[in-house]
Parts: structure tokens; sequence; C-alpha cells
């Protein structure tokens, strides 16, 4: 690459930073109200959830421990492979099913013996692997054809047995708590870019203060090693930039009162 070529990328790669330094307290405000707003609306879910359940912040947290301590816990190869196999089999057939449903209720109806024929294999595959997992657990956790393909079905390699809650409630309040939690990490993250932001235009701020102020009782310009009309030019590109953060310094002020 050429100098000059060089010296054109040094120059995009300058104003490209420029361009996001401006950016940045305007992307971090928003980014901040978003999360305020998203933050405000998991509240008001959490206090709607304990107040329909009548939970209080003590059980809350042992419904998240009993999340926690689900998702850890150390299940049998076998019993997991198998319970996996049975849950993507069962929305495989409901798919299926809803699908020859729509197909024998639409212009495609000669396609319903073939769309039969494929659901009752996935059926036969079903009762199949259902029987496998009925001879590796207790007789109160083995399972019916009739029962899984129901609308509403809590597996029971998914409930707990601490209390009489189930683990689909616990996991809707844990989801709730987590976002909360995460939307409350962000904005302390988002405050701490903020205030470096803001550190880092005082900092500009007294730099080009302090080199205003040297070069305001500059009169020759040997000891920069410039002409005169190179002194002046750089008062006055120091004097523009100097009014350019004050002028940034004080949108931020603005921009991050919240």
């Amino acid at each position: 690459m050429s100098k000059a070529g060089r010296i054109d990328m040094l120059t995009i790669m300058a104003m490209r930073c420029n361009q996001k330094f401006d950016n940045l307290a305007s992307t971090l405000a928003r980014r901040y109200r978003k999360a305020t707003i998203a933050l405000q609306c998991q509240l008001h879910n959490l206090e709607a959830m304990k107040t329909e359940m009548d939970v209080s912040d003590n059980q809350l947290e042992r419904w998240i421990i009993d999340i926690n301590e689900w998702a850890e816990a150390t299940t049998s190869p076998n019993d997991a492979d198998v319970a996996s196999r049975i849950e993507e089999l069962v929305a495989s057939v409901k798919r299926k099913s809803q699908r020859l449903y729509k197909d024998s209720d639409g212009s495609d109806a000669k396609d319903v013996p073939e769309s039969a024929e494929r659901s009752g294999r996935k059926k036969k595959i079903l009762d199949f692997v259902v029987e496998k997992y009925n001879t590796l657990v207790p007789n109160a956790e083995k399972l019916t054809l009739d029962t899984i393909l129901c609308d509403e079905i809590v597996w029971p390699w998914q409930l707990t047995h601490g209390d009489s809650v189930d683990l689909r409630t616990k996991r809707k309040a844990f989801d709730i708590v987590m976002a909360v939690r995460r939307l409350e990490e962000e904005k302390r993250i988002l405050i701490a870019e903020m205030n470096k932001h803001w550190k880092s235009l005082c900092s500009r701020a007294d730099t080009l203060k302090q080199m205003s102020s040297q070069l305001a009782n500059v009169t020759s310009g040997e000891t920069w090693g410039l002409l005169q009309d190179g002194i002046r030019g750089l008062k006055s590109l120091t004097l523009k930039n100097k009014q350019a953060t004050a002028w940034q310094s004080m949108q931020r002020n603005f921009m991050f009162k919240f």
C-alpha cells in the first residue's frame, strides 16, 4: 500500500472512531431508557404473579433454588435420553395430527392416507419408547399414550417433590426473576459505561484547557516547531475543539440525567 493510501485509510478509521465517540452518549442513553422500561414491565409482572399466587419473597427464593437444583440434578443417562426422545416424538405426533386434520378439511384430501400412515408409524415408535421408559421408572411416574398426547401435560421428570407447586409454575416465576436480575445488571453496566464516558470527556476538556492556556502565552513558534501561521492555526483548532468538547459535555449532562 502506498503512503497516500495508508494516510487515507488512517483518516477514514479516525473519522469512524470519532463518529462512534460522538454517538456513544445517545446510544448509552437510549439503551438505558430501554432497559429501564423493560425492568419496570418485568417488576410489574413479578408483583402481579406474587399477588395472584400469594407468594412471599422467601418462597420465591425457594422456588429459584428448586429450579437450580432440578437443572443440576444428576439423572440416569438412559432416563434422560428416553425422556428427551418421548418429548420429541410427542411434539412430532401432535404436529402430524394437526396437519392431518387440516388436510382432511381442505383441498389436500388426496394426501390424507399418506399423512395418516406417517402419523401411525410415529405413534407406534412413541408407544415403544414409552414402554421402555416405564421399565426404568417407579409406578408413580409411568406414562400412557392418552396422557402424554393431551394438550396440557407436565412431564413426571419435570415435577418437584418438595411441595405441591409444579415445576411449570416455578419455572415461570424463575424466568421473571432472572429477567429482572439481568435487566438490573444491564442497568449497572450501562451506568458504569456512562460514568466512564463522562470521565473521558472531562479528561479531554482538561487537556484542551491546559493546551489552550499554554498556547495563549506562546509568542514564537520555535518551541513547537511551527511558524507563526502554524501557531495561529493550532490556537484556532484548539479553541474549536475546546468549544466542541464543552458543547458535548453539556449534551451528555442532559442525556445522562434520568
